[in-house]
This record gives structure tokens, sequence and C-alpha cells, in this order.
């Protein structure tokens, strides 16, 4: 086999396999920081300049639904009693 189409099948597999630990780290930085302001540990601003996420994003991550954390206007309420 040619050595240089060698050559390019490993640097494609290392950039696949580096594209892997960079979306998994991106996700886990998102969650973190979400996880972070839901705590009230940190101030949105706070957690902006450490995660590098600007403020529009993570208000985004805070509005998403998570389980077992719907909204208070989302939960099923018992009418009828009185």
């Amino acid at each position: 086999m040619n050595p240089e189409l060698q050559r390019l099948r490993a640097l494609a597999a290392v950039m696949a396999a580096t594209q892997t630990a960079l979306d998994v780290a991106h996700r886990t930085l998102r969650e973190s920081s979400a996880a972070l302001l839901r705590t009230g540990d940190a101030t949105l601003a706070e957690v902006s300049e450490a995660s590098g996420l600007d403020q529009g994003e993570l208000l985004d991550l805070l509005s998403r639904n998570t389980p077992g954390r719907e909204p208070a206007w989302n939960q099923p309420r018992i009418t009828g009693l009185s």
C-alpha cells in the first residue's frame, strides 16, 4: 500500500478521535455550567467568563427542560377539589 495513503488514513483516524473527545468535552462543559447556575453557586457572568460560553447560550441551557425539573406551568394539577 502507498505510504502516503497510510499516513492519510492514520491522520484521519486521529482527527476523528480528537473530534469525538472535543464533542464530549463541550457537552460536559455545557452541562457543568448549567448545573452550576442551577445551584446558584455562581453568577451568570462568572460562569460565562469561566466557561467561555456566552450568556445567551447559558440562558438557553437553563431554559431547557431537564428530566425531573419541568417548569411549574408544566406540572399536572389536581383540579375540582375544594
